[in-house]
Order: structure tokens, then sequence, then C-alpha cells
């Protein structure tokens, strides 16, 4: 009992001797850590959360999703999303010995995005998305008064999307995305149809890369200035 007491203390001994040993880290190899964490990468990891507002026929659609994916050396975005809507469609609705049918479009898809940002600074950055869409798509007339369906039609759906876009990011690893851009319709299993629109996009960018970034720099700023405050570490590096 008596031993195992000792090594414990010697053990934390040696732990705090070797804490106030170490010697504060110089600026040369402050400076040569930090241009390692800052470096440009690769691969960047991504997550967006997006929601479009598509003008149809004199009506605005909403078109809620996700995608998630990786940016490569800061200028190309690859990702993978899922869409969906599920809306009435005004300038469809019909009226037959005075009941009243409404149409209804249900969307559910995923999607291949691309993005080439050609102008990126610290807090604006611009690009141009390429999207293509592949899922199913249903249109069916429903009794207003009853809910009965009248009639249905459903098939696979081809679009794409492709516009303008701008990022402004606050904060480097969070960024608050607008688009403007169009819709075009390239197949679609129901006929008669074509989803043909302009729409906008208001979405918000998280770079998981940047966060990571921001942890190890913050980590070595406390190293680097160990009696600086915690907090006014975090908050220069968030404004940075």
């Amino acid at each position: 009992m008596y031993r195992s007491r000792l090594v414990i203390v010697i053990t934390l001994l040696l732990s705090f001797t070797s804490y106030f040993s170490q010697k504060k880290m110089s600026k040369k190899e402050f400076v040569k850590d930090s241009i390692y964490i800052m470096r440009v990468k690769l691969v960047r990891p991504q997550i967006r959360i997006d929601n479009r507002n598509l003008f149809f026929s004199g009506q605005t659609l909403n078109l809620n999703g996700f995608d998630a994916g990786v940016l490569l050396k800061d200028k190309l975005r690859l990702t993978l999303g899922y869409y969906m809507l599920n809306h009435n469609l005004s300038a469809y609705s019909k009226n037959e010995d005075n009941v009243e049918f409404k149409r209804e479009l249900t969307l559910q898809y995923g999607s291949i995005n691309t993005e080439f940002i050609y102008k990126s600074t610290r807090f604006f950055s611009l690009g141009m998305p390429l999207e293509f869409g592949f899922g199913n798509n249903r249109l069916q007339y429903i009794n207003s008064s009853t809910g009965e369906i009248q009639s249905k039609q459903s098939g696979f759906l081809l679009v794409s999307d492709f516009g303008l876009s701008a990022t402004f990011k606050p904060i480097r690893w969070i960024g608050i995305r607008a688009v403007v851009g169009y819709r075009k319709t390239l197949y679609n299993q129901v006929k008669d149809f074509r989803f043909d629109s302009f729409f906008t996009s208001v979405g918000l960018n998280v770079d998981i890369r940047e966060i990571v970034k921001d942890i190890q720099m913050y980590k070595l700023k406390r190293r680097y200035r160990k009696n600086s405050s915690s907090v006014a570490t975090a908050v220069d590096l968030i404004t940075d």
C-alpha cells in the first residue's frame, strides 16, 4: 500500500516538473506551426442546408434540402444532395360540375452538385453552381371538399440547375450563400409537364476544415501565449 502511494506521488511530481520546465514556444516555432495548420489542403469536408424558392406559373414553391461533400483546393465543390417539395399548384386548379379540384405536386430527388469558385476572399466568394437532380415526381388532382384523389401520374424526373452564387463569410467556417439561377427539365415520365423555372436560393454553409483549423490554432496560441485569456484567444480566432 505504501509503495503504491509512493509511486503515485513520484509520478505526479515528475508530471508537474515536466509541465513547468517546458520552454516557452519561440516565435519561429509558432510561425512554422501556424503555416502548417493554415496550409491549403486538397480536400475539405463541406455541409450545406439549402432552401430554394421556385417561381412556377406565377406561384412561389419552396424546395428544401441539404448536401454534403468536399471542396477541392478551395476552387471546386463536389457534393451529393437530397431535396423534397410538396405543394399545391394553383395554376392547375380546375372546376368540374361546381366541384373544385386542386393539383398537388410531390417531388423527391437526389442530386450531384458541382460549383466552381472563381473568386474567394476572407469575407466573400463568388461561384458558378451546376447541379443534376434525379428522382421521382408525382402529380395528382384532389377533390378540395372530400380529399378524394381523382387522378394521379408519377414517374422518373431528371433536372438541371445552374446559376451564379455569392457567399458571405462573417466567420471563416460559416457562410451565408445566395444563388440566382434557372431550373431545366431534361426528362420527365409525367407527360405534358415540364418543371422549368427561375429560382433563388439561400443556404447555410458549414466548413468542417475551418473548424478543425480554429481548434488547432487555439491550442497553438494558448501554448505560445501562456498567460493570455482563453476567451480573448477564441474571439481573435473567430473574428480574424
